[in-house]
């Protein structure tokens, strides 16, 4: 649960600081955003065009609700020499996220940012490939293209001599989550009993998790730079409070409706942390950025319990992750 600080920094980042607007140039850069047909993904992108981004990939799960993403931020920008293209994903499918990075890194020469930003948020317990798919989509398939991006990222980095941006989507709500759900279950058994529905609390699923993919990539951000990605800038950016689509089904009743209402930020305003989370250097690596800048992570996740949990959850992840793509944990 929360302390107070975590609290604190919630209020204060959400009432009193506005993120700033983006301005560094994507000139010569190809960029890839998941979730980018609708809020935060969406606003990103046209963000990045306006900072003349060289390509643009727009990874959605639905091609015609990519195709309408596209003109609309064709539309948002006069004289667009972006080249947009539409790239289906499905994250919560192992071997649609396994077959979209293997094709980006064929197809393409170089990619210089990945922001992951796809996720869901659902009351309604369903499993997928074998997870509950809150955790398929916003944990296993993030983690998933996560790993499996890096060594395009590393090359990229290698080819230009600048460090390319890997940012995973979080949220500041990770330090709300109940983390007695990943600190109570026997040693090796932390998914398994998320995913058993008789014991699932889906009212705070997305809070938790926002707080497992914290951790994983916070695990990430460690190995990738004792390793052969060194030149890979990995972290995790929170967008704030937001207005968007995305909590059409979980709204939080009453007092989120309110909550939201008074302090959520614009999906246009949100979006500004996404591309300033690939803008920054070396020293944004393994950082938690929010209101465009590094912040603390919760008190859990800073804390002895939440390093473990960090340390088990990495061991069960990679499991999971080898059984559908077995090369995979060799690569980190």
């Amino acid at each position: 649960m929360p302390s107070f600080a975590d609290i604190r920094q919630f209020v204060v980042g959400q009432a009193f600081e506005t993120p700033a607007l983006p301005k560094t140039s994507f000139r010569g850069k190809t960029v890839i955003v998941t979730g980018a047909n609708s809020g935060l993904g969406l606003e990103c992108a046209k963000h990045l065009v306006a900072l003349d981004v060289t390509r643009l990939l727009l990874a959605c799960r639905n091609a015609e609700r990519g195709e309408e993403a596209r003109k609309n931020i064709l539309r948002s920008q006069a004289d667009c020499k972006t080249v947009i293209e539409v790239v289906i994903i499905d994250m919560s499918d192992s071997k649609s996220v396994i077959a979209f990075a293997e094709s980006i890194a064929a197809r393409f020469d170089r990619v210089d940012a990945l922001i992951a930003n796809a996720g869901i948020d659902t009351l309604t317990f369903e499993l997928v490939g074998g997870d509950e798919s809150t955790l398929a989509v916003n944990v296993v398939g993030t983690m998933r293209l996560a790993i499996k991006m890096l060594p395009k990222l590393q090359e990229t980095a290698t080819q230009t001599g600048s460090p390319t941006h890997l940012s995973v989507v979080g949220s500041s709500i990770h330090a709300f989550a109940p983390d007695g759900q990943i600190t109570s279950p026997t040693k090796g058994q932390i998914f398994a009993t998320l995913n058993d529905e008789k014991k699932a609390e889906m009212s705070s699923r997305y809070f938790l998790s926002k707080l497992i993919v914290m951790l994983c990539t916070q695990e990430l951000a460690t190995r990738s730079s004792k390793g052969r990605y060194k030149d890979v800038v990995v972290n995790c950016v929170n967008p704030g409070w937001c207005k968007t689509k995305l909590f059409r089904v979980d709204d939080g009743g009453l007092g989120g409706r309110i909550g939201l209402r008074l302090l959520g930020r614009t999906a246009e305003e949100g979006s500004r942390t996404l591309v300033n989370a690939i803008s920054g250097d070396r020293d944004t690596h393994g950082a938690y950025l929010s209101e465009c800048r590094p912040k603390e992570m919760s008190a859990f996740v800073r804390s002895a319990a939440g390093h473990a949990s960090r340390e088990q959850l990495w061991v069960e992840l990679m499991a999971k992750l080898d059984a559908a793509d077995p090369v995979l944990s060799q690569t980190i």
